[in-house]
């Protein structure tokens, strides 16, 4: 059987040899981004950031770039077919029908409400948004321009920069959005205010996610998981892993969470377990992204897809 998500020789040649999945992102069910970096003991500070079309109409389009510190990959459905790649420190570059090519740095403002270190990215409504250390949120217009939403927070009380500020963002809607990092550092943002939630726990908050089964699942310091609404929470999951989950989202009814450690499910009994997925797909462990249908798992091992029925090795 032939495989739809197989990368052609050319491009492994091209782009793919020698490097290994730093982070992916689905654009829709036949079109995925990626940010790769060189193999190697030390990173070199290359970035290889593209985007790969499978199927008849196979195409692969990317540059590379130097100086993007632990980069992020987002997807901004409201410029087209276009994902940007964020250094933590700074960098901004597109690559898709808003362009190919590297854009200023998000501009900073007296007052602070748009930072250049965003922490982590979230399509939401069809936008894309950023969140930052600091209590800083902003999105990504048509215009292409960035536009804060951070309205009532405020900087918080000056400890130590780990209590507090944002390294995860997620939302139902653009009324409906959470954002959370520090220890314990939650908040809910309505269209209009934003308002902090109390939570039963003060371990770090690494990842977010607004799941299809109406929770909000937040991921914790040693791999620990909170899951709650509103402020209605509970600590579902203890762990004493070395890395937090990079990444969780729902798929196909259920929670998914990844580190470079394994790849895992929630059940509906709020267990998590190994994810029942064959060693092609548990084997690329590191990162996750879904969208139009597919959920992609992409790290230092290669990658691979699960097109809604079964999982297709990528590379």
């Amino acid at each position: 059987m032939i495989n739809h998500y197989e990368i052609p020789e050319s491009y492994l040649q091209r782009i793919f040899k020698n490097r290994w999945f730093y982070d992916c992102a689905v654009v829709d069910r036949d079109t995925v981004s990626f940010v790769l970096f060189d193999n190697g003991a030390e990173d070199n500070g290359n970035r290889a950031f593209g985007t790969i079309t499978f199927g008849a109409n196979a195409n692969l389009d990317g540059r590379k770039y130097t100086g993007f510190v632990f980069p992020m990959l987002g997807v901004a459905p409201n410029l087209g077919k276009t994902s940007v790649m964020l250094g933590r420190i700074s960098g901004v570059a597109v690559n898709g029908d808003a362009g190919d090519e590297k854009w200023p740095n998000i501009p900073k403002s007296p007052v602070g409400p748009v930072r250049t270190s965003p922490s982590n990215v979230a399509t939401i409504d069809g936008k894309l948004y950023v969140c930052a250390g600091w209590r800083h949120v902003c999105y990504l217009n048509d215009a292409k321009e960035w536009v804060s939403i951070r309205h009532n927070l405020t900087d918080p009380p000056a400890k130590k920069v780990t209590d507090y500020g944002f390294a995860a963002i997620a939302g139902f809607n653009a009324n409906d959005i959470y954002a959370a990092g520090g220890e314990g550092d939650l908040w809910r943002f309505d269209g209009k205010t934003w308002r902090q939630c109390q939570v039963p726990t003060n371990m770090a908050m690494e990842s977010l996610c607004c799941a299809g089964d109406g929770h909000v699942y937040v991921g914790l310091q040693s791999g620990g998981l909170l899951r709650g609404r509103e402020d209605e929470w509970e600590v579902i999951h203890e762990d004493n892993m070395t890395v937090p989950f990079k990444d969780i989202v729902w798929y196909q009814d259920q929670l998914w969470c990844t580190s470079e450690y394994g790849l895992w499910t929630v059940g509906k009994d709020g267990k998590l377990v190994d994810a029942d997925v064959p060693a092609l797909a548990s084997a690329c462990s590191g990162n996750l992204s879904t969208a139009d249908g597919i959920l992609m798992v992409a790290g230092l091992n290669g990658a691979a897809i699960h097109d809604g029925s079964e999982w297709h090795r990528v590379l």
